[in-house]
């Protein structure tokens, strides 16, 4: 069962001095990113469904502000080939605004996407965040969440304050318990939880979420095995999608998106999507079912 200890699971990481005549790994990475995305920019403006396909990962995922999720590289081509057809000479615009290292094999860029319609006055704006990992041929796209700009600037704590009290979730004879609680001056919400089975804790640690000044909320996870983690939570629309980034005990850098959907004021569903650890894909996770302990 992969909750919460293990999906907000990040690194710290540390830049490690090289000569000048090699760049850094993580520039090293940004500007292999930068070219990607110039080139798949190119490949969508030319509506080139085919070419714009091959940018992405076999198994990536695309989820639009709409909340429609298309998986899968072949779908995606499919899906591409209809917008282009719907939409001829509409042109794509990227405007980057912060780009994360997770260490040499993944990459997360967020920031504007700005879409021009000959039909629309107005360009449609959206905002974005993309996971690009390194495969053996190269990097290529593995996860999109973009959402209306509207929603991200309006974030604050008050918006996940109904997570106060007490949680519980199980799973294959697992049992997750969360307890939500403000700190002192209310500035930050503070998760404690414990992983057990058979009365056995296999995990336990805490949480501080804050808000972001760059927008949306951005939280740091402590696990007592001594993982550490990070991550950036944004509102799209009824759903959170929280990017998380860390490193394990043994040293295995993690990667993830994660979705929590409210299902009102007593239930809501976590599920782990876009999953990278130590350089390797791995499936998504089902969605978990969490409830509140009255």
């Amino acid at each position: 069962m992969m909750l919460r200890p293990y999906l907000l699971a990040i690194a710290l990481g540390t830049l490690t001095l090289v000569s000048i005549a090699q760049p850094p790994p993580a520039i090293e990475s940004h500007l292999a990113i930068d070219k990607l995305s110039q080139e798949y920019l190119k490949a969508v403006n030319s509506g080139d469904a085919k070419q714009a396909a091959s940018f992405w990962a076999e198994n990536a995922d695309y989820t639009g502000p709409d909340g429609v999720t298309v998986r899968g590289r072949a779908e995606l081509e499919k899906s591409f080939a209809a917008e282009f057809k719907a939409h001829p000479k509409s042109t794509l615009e990227l405007k980057v605004s912060n780009n994360r290292s997770i260490g040499n094999r993944a990459v997360v860029t967020e920031g504007t996407c700005v879409l021009k319609l000959p039909t629309a006055k107005e360009p449609l704006e959206t905002q974005f965040t993309t996971l690009f990992i390194r495969e053996d041929d190269g990097w290529k796209i593995a996860s999109v969440r973009e959402w209306n700009a509207s929603t991200a600037k309006k974030t604050t704590l008050k918006d996940i304050d109904w997570l106060l009290g007490d949680w519980i979730a199980t799973n294959d004879g697992k049992e997750l318990r969360t307890t939500y609680k403000w700190d002192e001056s209310k500035t930050f919400l503070h998760e404690t939880y414990s992983l057990t089975k058979e009365g056995k804790t296999l995990a336990a640690g805490m949480q501080i979420i804050g808000v972001n000044p760059h927008g949306g909320l951005r939280a740091w996870l402590f696990d007592r095995s001594g993982a550490t983690g990070e991550s950036f939570w944004s509102r799209d629309e009824n759903r959170w999608v929280i990017e998380a980034i860390g490193v394990l005990p043994n040293g295995s850098e993690t990667a993830a998106v994660n979705i929590l959907v409210p299902l009102g004021p007593d239930r809501f569903t976590w599920q782990s999507t876009a999953r990278v650890a130590g350089g390797v894909e791995l499936n998504d996770t089902p969605p978990v079912k969490v409830t509140r302990v009255k």
